[in-house]
């Protein structure tokens, strides 16, 4: 049976609740938001959280789907386009970049002001992607370009430099794959309960 919080969640009173998270947040403290506006579908995903204190930048380039969970202080980039798939969690802390200037400043000195960015030297715009169901984990880096499959797990302070394939497990600096999410949910997908809810 449904709690009483998440039938208040999934009615009309929910909207109410979410406008005026949006205005303390303008007041600021740490809590969540629950649903955001996504531009590039114009939905508005009610299971969707976003901490408050989370940073997005170019929000019209950032592609999100429903029943993501962004917690405290991560900072996603979407300058050169950020895909995030259904049910992602995106840990304390991490940093989710889909561009770089840091080349093009040491190439071009004080002339890269100067210049528009599809002219700078050594400038980096490449869109980055992340599976559903992947868990991102606190203080982890996914560098431009990046393509994280589905059903991943990036351990924490990871800094993820190349693309992964779907149900990996990667940890280190640069993350390496040492398994696969399909070994550790097989313990759980012996339960018909969770075999129904799970992703696939």
């Amino acid at each position: 049976m449904p709690s009483i919080k998440s039938k208040i969640y999934f009615s009309p009173l929910f909207y109410l609740i979410h406008y005026m998270s949006v205005i303390r947040k303008w007041g600021g403290g740490k809590f969540m938001v629950y649903g955001i506006y996504d531009k590039k579908s114009h939905k508005f995903l009610k299971r969707c959280r976003i901490a408050s204190t989370a940073v997005i930048s170019n929000k019209e380039s950032l592609q999100i789907e429903d029943n993501v969970w962004i917690n405290h202080y991560v900072r996603i980039d979407a300058a050169g386009g950020v895909t995030i798939g259904e049910g992602c969690q995106i840990g304390y802390g991490a940093c989710v970049l889909s561009h770089s200037t840091h080349q093009s400043i040491r190439l071009m000195g004080i002339h890269f002001m100067e210049s528009r960015a599809n002219e700078r030297a050594g400038y980096i715009a490449k869109h980055t992607k992340i599976g559903r169901y992947t868990f991102i984990g606190g203080g982890s880096f996914i560098m431009p370009g990046v393509t994280i499959g589905k059903g991943c797990v990036v351990g924490v302070n990871s800094v993820v430099t190349h693309d992964i394939p779907d149900y990996s497990i990667v940890v280190g600096s640069p993350a390496r794959i040492i398994g696969t999410t399909k070994d550790t949910d097989a313990v759980f997908l012996k339960d018909p309960a969770i075999r129904q809810a799970y992703f696939e």
